[in-house]
């Protein structure tokens, strides 16, 4: 169980760090703060002259694509600049702007929407176990399942979007699943409790197994950069899962059912 403790503890402190060095718990998307993105299909670039121009742009290039996201709002601008730097054709272009009114109300709806995932996740779980421990357990490890996948996100600096964002509230219920499955099998099956925790790990491990094999198939051979961000999140999300559900969900209950008994 010392491993899925470190693993939040560190989770904690990478998120805590985010917090105090910009204030907010993990770096916000245009979608979510307003700006432009602007894609570019090029061969020639040089990021270190395009972070000079645009110091506050988050630069990503993929494949022969250039991504570029800032807070500026002026389009022309910012291509005006780009132009200088960076050669293209004005077809290879394409510009999303968001308003940062929008942005803001896109953030703030996001916050309101796992609050209230969080809320009515534990107020099912309450309802089916009718006990204060176990469901506190399975709400504790959802929420460090989240807590290790933004902290994991952060590191590899992908920034918080839309598509992240519902990707996190995905793994809510991935995670609520295994854990349910879990807890069932400790509270209201007969048996040995090592054999009841076999048993609903073998069930879990398939079903989280299957589905990391989907999602790895979506990020390899998805187009999509959306269907990516979303597999990317979920695949780190369920393997944070199998690790709070199977280790330190089960060793918890297993400690609580054995003092009860």
């Amino acid at each position: 169980m010392l491993i899925p403790i470190t693993l939040s503890i560190f989770s904690l402190m990478v998120i805590a760090n985010n917090i105090i060095t910009t204030g907010s718990f993990i770096a916000k998307d245009v979608e979510l703060t307003g700006g432009l993105q602007i894609s570019i299909i090029t061969n020639e670039i040089d990021i270190n002259k395009i972070q000079t121009v645009l110091p506050d742009a988050f630069i990503r290039y993929a494949g022969n694509t250039l991504i570029i996201q800032t807070q500026k709002t002026d389009e022309k601008e910012v291509i005006t600049n780009l132009k200088d730097i960076v050669v293209f054709d004005e077809k290879d272009i394409s510009v999303g702007k968001v308003e940062p009114v929008i942005g803001e109300i896109f953030w703030k709806q996001a916050q309101l929407a796992i609050i209230l995932a969080f809320l009515f996740m534990g107020l099912v779980v309450f309802v089916l176990f009718r006990k204060i421990v176990p469901s506190s357990i399975v709400i504790l490890t959802a929420a460090t399942d989240i807590a290790i996948t933004v902290s994991v996100i952060s590191l590899l600096d992908i920034r918080l979007s839309l598509p992240i964002f519902a990707g996190l509230l995905m793994i809510i219920g991935y995670s609520v699943d295994t854990d349910i499955l879990l807890t069932t099998r400790l509270l209201k099956k007969s048996g040995e409790i090592n054999e009841k925790i076999k048993s609903a790990t073998k069930t879990g491990l398939t079903m989280t197994g299957t589905t990391l094999v989907v999602l790895m198939s979506l990020y390899l051979f998805s187009q999509g950069t959306v269907i990516q961000q979303i597999a990317v999140v979920l695949i780190i999300g369920l393997t944070a899962d199998i690790i709070n559900t199977w280790i330190l969900n089960s060793g918890l209950l297993r400690i609580w059912v054995e003092r009860k008994v």
